[in-house]
């Protein structure tokens, strides 16, 4: 997906080319650079050396990288963190600058989808149209064929435009008069055999289903290939119940809401000088919060980051609009409250990270 919007201004101050700067002197783990008109790939320490070889190298051409900046930048942080509520997949970054006539990495596929979002110049780019991988978790593009094949997407992406690429789809970039500066969000992706490798997990810790947690049959080696199809089917059918993958999906969501980052800025300063709610006071839900709410005749149970909280049923319809409404009064709580019971709902939620002052 190529998305040109004619707006250099669209990210704003997303990462500028003063920002790349900065986070160059501020000492980063390592500098990577790229080019694949000298077929050059290394990674540097940020010694006096390293860096000056860093510097000599983007002049000749080359494109330095900084990888996983999120750690770092706040702001680079923030958009990993809002957009994982919105997605459901993890994010994170790698800074691409390549000077005038530059070229990066050669033609390869990557093994993670990915979204190319232009901040700052512009850049030509090469895209086959038909995939020519399926990469594993963790699998890399071999030396060979890592050139263009068959029909190409050709285009000019510029300040403000953004690409989406899916993991397999061989691409290259180059720039032309006019330096270009990218940020590639990488998706952490959470895949369908993560599902259900948990579900088979599930089934298993059950301690009901002795096939699929033993061994396969004595001499299934030897057996005849229908035989086993036959048992791998009854076994599949058991797992089938509607119940049950209702079940292990929500043990899987929760499990995975712990993989997020959680944004824990302000819960020092609340604690240390806490200021008192009054129910006028405006609040609403922490930016980029990852949760799961699981309602039942015992209390509405919150999971949020490593910790499980739960709540009378009383606050059921309180507590959904205040995760879900972005702005509010406390006083405009919904349901069968006294304003004591609709503070001390938000002081909570606010002690555990849920809800922050507007």
């Amino acid at each position: 997906m190529v998305v040109q919007r004619s707006e250099p201004d669209y990210y704003g101050d997303l990462f500028t080319l003063q920002d790349f700067d900065d986070a160059i002197t501020r000492d980063p783990s390592y500098v990577k650079l790229a080019n694949a008109a000298t077929k050059k790939n290394l990674s540097y320490k940020p010694s006096a050396p390293g860096l000056e070889a860093v510097i000599a190298d983007l002049r000749d051409g080359g494109t330095v990288v900084l990888d996983q900046l999120h750690n770092k930048e706040p702001k680079l942080n923030l958009l990993c963190r809002a957009l994982a509520p919105e997605f459901g997949h993890r994010f994170q970054t790698n800074l691409y600058l390549t000077p005038p006539k530059g070229k990066g990495f050669s033609p390869h596929w990557d093994n993670h989808d990915v979204f190319i979002l232009q901040v700052v110049g512009s850049k030509k780019w090469m895209i086959e149209k038909t995939r020519r991988a399926l990469p594993s978790k963790g699998e890399t593009m071999d030396d060979e064929g890592r050139e263009l094949r068959g029909e190409l997407l050709t285009f000019t992406l510029n300040q403000g435009d953004i690409i989406y690429i899916p993991r397999g789809f061989v691409h290259a970039a180059e720039c032309d008069t006019e330096a270009s500066l990218h940020v590639t969000l990488g998706v952490s992706g959470v895949f369908w055999e993560d599902l259900l490798h948990a579900a088979i997990k599930a089934k298993i810790q059950q301690g009901q289903d002795q096939d699929l947690g033993g061994l396969l049959p004595f001499g299934f080696m030897q057996a005849s290939r229908e035989q086993l199809v036959t048992l791998t089917k009854d076994i599949l059918k058991q797992m089938t119940d509607e119940a049950f993958l209702a079940s292990a999906v929500d043990n899987f969501r929760d499990k995975c809401v712990t993989d997020y980052k959680l944004d824990v800025s302000g819960q020092v300063v609340d604690f240390l000088r806490p200021s008192p709610l009054l129910v006028t006071d405006v609040v609403g839900p922490r930016r980029s919060i990852v949760y799961q709410v699981h309602k039942s005749d015992g209390g509405v149970r919150v999971n949020f980051g490593a910790r499980s909280i739960t709540f009378l049923n009383l606050f059921q319809d309180a507590l959904d609009f205040a995760l879900k409404t972005p702005s509010f009064a406390i006083k405009d709580l919904p349901g069968d409250l006294i304003d004591e019971e609709r503070l001390a709902l938000i002081e909570r939620l606010i002690e555990e990270g849920l809800i922050v002052r507007k």
